[in-house]
Parts: structure tokens; sequence; C-alpha cells
């Protein structure tokens, strides 16, 4: 059978056998077995064409990771990146605010209410949930930065791109000065899932770090 075909059957879950047993069922004349193998394939383009439509609904539609202009059409993560930038000046580190209050605050209208986080190995199950996470994580950096131990040199996104999923990474850069810093640029990655104009899912990734 044509590999066109074939990989159109596996994507909609139709089985070459309950094509072959549609003919096999059919009241014309009979047909000699090697010639109703022969025509598989011209049975399967038929059927296709006559449901054209609904399967250009389908590909259309808002599911995860298989329409990439869509998603980049309904994504918005040069905002939520923006916004994360946003987060990074001290005043509003500085502020009364605790941290996942901030990004409660900040952040939520970017996130659905039940997506998943992974930092490394560890999940974090609903949007509440992330947010703390990202609190605990990022707490010791912020009490240098209140004591005015530390400071932020620089935080920027240096590198964005959708991989063939229809998942947003984002490569990510900090460097901090003051008397507990190193000077090395941190780096990161943050890979997105995105629907319905929400994150669903997001994974953290270390990179190694780089002199500055």
């Amino acid at each position: 059978m044509d590999r066109s075909v074939e990989n159109l059957l596996a994507e909609f879950g139709v089985l070459r056998s309950a094509v072959i047993r549609r003919i096999e069922g059919s009241n014309g004349p009979a047909v000699k077995s090697d010639v109703k193998y022969a025509h598989v394939a011209d049975v399967c383009v038929t059927e296709f064409n006559k449901q054209i439509d609904a399967i250009e609904r389908w590909r259309s539609s808002e599911i995860v990771g298989f329409s990439a202009s869509r998603l980049r059409e309904e994504a918005r993560e040069s905002k939520l990146n923006q916004a994360i930038v946003e987060l990074s000046r001290e005043d509003f580190l500085a502020g009364t605010f605790d941290l996942k209050s901030l990004f409660t605050l900040s952040l939520e209208r970017f996130y659905s209410g039940d997506f998943v986080l992974w930092v490394g190995a560890e999940e974090a199950n609903g949007r509440a949930a992330a947010f703390q996470r990202m609190a605990d994580m990022l707490e010791p950096i912020n009490t240098l930065l209140e004591m005015g131990m530390a400071s932020i040199l620089s935080f920027r996104a240096t590198a964005s791109a959708q991989d063939a999923e229809g998942n947003f990474i984002t490569d990510w850069e900090s460097v901090f000065g003051g008397t507990y810093a190193t000077r090395r640029a941190l780096r990161w990655r943050t890979v997105r899932a995105w629907r319905n104009r929400r994150v669903i899912a997001e994974r953290v990734e270390s990179l190694p770090s780089t002199e500055s």
C-alpha cells in the first residue's frame, strides 16, 4: 500500500483490515483476492476525499502540538516573556508582595488553572502549586535582593523558537552583581505548550552557565 495512504490510515485510526472487509462485504461483482488488495489504496483515497472538509476542520482545530501556525497565532509567548522581564525589575521585587502573590498578580492571565510545571524532575500540578514552586525556588535570591546584598545586572531572553510539536522554547540569561555574586551568566530554558491562549504545560531546564 502507498506510504502516504498508510500514514493517513494511522493518523485517523483506520485499519487496513477494516478497509479490506468493506470491499469484501460489497454488493458489487465478485473480485479476485489479489485484485481486492491491489485496490485498497484507491478505496482509501476515495473515502478520505469524501471527508476532506471534516479532515481540514480537524487539522485547523486547537489540538496542542498539531498545527504550528495555529498555535503561533493563539499563543502569547512574547507577551508572557515580556511580563517576566518586567518582574525582574528590582522595584517590583523589593515591594510588599510575597513572590507567589506577585506571580499571581502579574502572570495569572497567561496560565491555565490546571497547568503542569516541571522543574527538573519535580512536578507541580495546578497554577497555585506551580507559582508556589517558583516562589520557593527564587526565595533565596529574592532575600539577597531585599537585603541589598545582590543586584540584577541583566535579565533577558536570548533566543526563542517553536519546535516541530508546536511547543515554544525560550532560552534565558541573568547576571547578578553584589557581594555573593559570581557574575557568571545563569542560563535556563522554558518549554511551553499553549492552548486557548493559555499555558497548559511548562518545563524549566537548567543550561550551562557562562562567563559574563
